[in-house]
């Protein structure tokens, strides 16, 4: 998402260019794809649950612009689903629906199997019990735009090959973080974790089912230290 908006918008913009509903006058769509908004990880009624969907509310209802309010650090990345749910608002306001981002991103990476939707019979879940592990239904909600996404993992690879071949302008990977000689992203929902990661052009893919939390990222840390050291 923060690729297609630095591609398609004027992202200096203040929000409410866009979202003229939103009670924040000052912040940018910039700060939105940075995660510097000042706004918290979830709004304030959502709460992070062990079984239960924290977006099952969200299913086919609009987000409320009423809830985008920074919580007062602006300017520090601090990573934020609600901000992510408000980028995918704006670019819903300006292009109608998802079509710029498998424009811009999708078809470019050569990523044919994302979708919002998948069959259940698609999805790779974890079992509990030898029952299927219900996800998230992030992808038909208003946060989709936080990681509601789904692909094969060979699209996946082939997103990490697209954006970490591009330019010094880094526009591809605007939204990832880097720390040193290390560019990476990541994402988990409920009881599946994927994550990116690059040191030094090596790059490690990693999706993980049923693991703690973070264990994709130590996985891929790991792959890339052993190879380091060879």
């Amino acid at each position: 998402m923060g690729t297609t908006a630095v591609l398609t918008l004027d992202v200096e913009q203040p929000v409410v260019h866009y979202l003229p509903d939103v009670p924040d006058p000052d912040m940018t769509v910039a700060d939105l794809v940075h995660h510097t908004s000042g706004l918290p990880r979830l709004p304030a009624r959502m709460r992070d649950r062990v079984f239960g969907d924290p977006y099952h509310d969200a299913v086919g209802v609009p987000l409320d612009l009423a809830l985008v309010v920074s919580a007062g650090h602006r300017g520090q990345y601090v990573y934020s689903n609600l901000g992510y749910a408000v980028l995918g608002a704006v670019l819903d306001r300006v292009h109608g629906d998802w079509s710029a981002a498998r424009e811009h991103v999708l078809e470019p990476a050569g990523v044919r199997s994302a979708t919002l939707a998948p069959p259940s019979t698609e999805r790779a879940v974890p079992k509990l019990f030898g029952r299927p592990v219900r996800p998230w239904d992030l992808g038909n909600s208003s946060f989709a735009a936080a990681g509601g996404m789904w692909s094969t993992f060979e699209d996946l690879c082939r997103y990490a090959d697209w954006v970490l071949e591009s330019g010094p302008d880094r526009l591809r990977s605007v939204s990832w973080r880097r720390e040193g000689a290390t560019t990476w992203i990541n994402g988990e929902v409920r009881a599946a974790g994927a994550s990116i990661v690059n040191v030094r052009g090596i790059t490690a893919v990693v999706h993980a089912l049923a693991k703690a939390p973070h264990a994709a990222d130590g996985i891929a840390t790991a792959l890339i230290q052993q190879e380091l050291a060879a």
